[in-house]
């Protein structure tokens, strides 16, 4: 029994729309991506607007902390995901 109670500490928390989470931002990954941005913002919060899979959520970047409020909404999967926002 007390194997079951430690491997369900575990789990992977379950996300749920408004949550503010941590990803790392997409553009990074561009060529024509400036590379003083990665000191700046690798990682950055967002909001969960809405649950589109069990696996993926539409999120947006308008929340306080983010440097990029403008950016798009875009879809993350729960592997984009790095925490919840602290």
């Amino acid at each position: 029994m007390k194997f079951i109670l430690e491997f369900n500490s575990y789990k992977k928390p379950a996300y749920k729309a408004g949550d503010i989470v941590l990803v790392e931002y997409w553009y990074l990954d561009e060529p024509s991506c400036d590379p003083r941005l990665h000191r700046e913002f690798p990682y950055t919060p967002v909001k969960i607007l809405e649950k589109l899979s069990r696996v993926s959520f539409k999120v947006s970047h308008d929340v306080p902390g983010s440097k990029i409020k403008n950016a798009p909404d875009e879809i993350v999967k729960t592997t984009d995901i790095i925490d919840l926002a602290r």
